[in-house]
């Protein structure tokens, strides 16, 4: 079985989720409902240091922010990259909330997406893309 991770908006307790179970997830401490767009879960930046820590598998992340014209055209297409992707763990950080992480990271524009892996960048590409693109950026690491 296939898994990812979600932080809880409530707790801020890290979950591991099966992807099959991900539209009815719950909370394993708090029982309250993890929220997905598709695959994709919004952290803050203390949840995303959390995630980074315990993930097993690449994680993949879309800087964005609402009034961000590029930002609302590449959000379905990250939701649609992944469900069809199971080898890594799909997370939004809003640039306007998480100013300070999206400056200690060096982001200039937006969309910006980051891989990580084991903790650590080993990837970014500024600017929307189709969920190919996400794919494609995926096997490229």
């Amino acid at each position: 079985m296939s898994h990812t991770f979600a932080a809880c908006t409530n707790c801020h307790s890290v979950n591991r989720i099966q992807r099959e179970k991900a539209a009815k997830a719950v909370c394993g401490k708090c029982q309250s409902p993890i929220r997905f767009h598709g695959l994709v879960s919004e952290v803050n930046s203390a949840d995303f240091q959390k995630i980074l820590k315990v993930s097993d598998r690449p994680v993949i992340v879309d800087f964005w922010a609402s009034w961000c014209g590029p930002c609302k055209m590449y959000g379905p297409e990250f939701e649609k990259a992944s469900l069809q992707n199971d080898q890594a763990v799909f997370l939004k950080i809003n640039t306007e909330s998480e100013q300070a992480l999206s400056g200690n990271l060096g982001i200039r524009g937006i969309p910006c997406t980051i891989i990580f892996k084991d903790g650590k960048e080993i990837k970014r590409q500024a600017g929307a893309m189709s969920s190919e693109g996400v794919n494609s950026l995926l096997t490229s690491i």
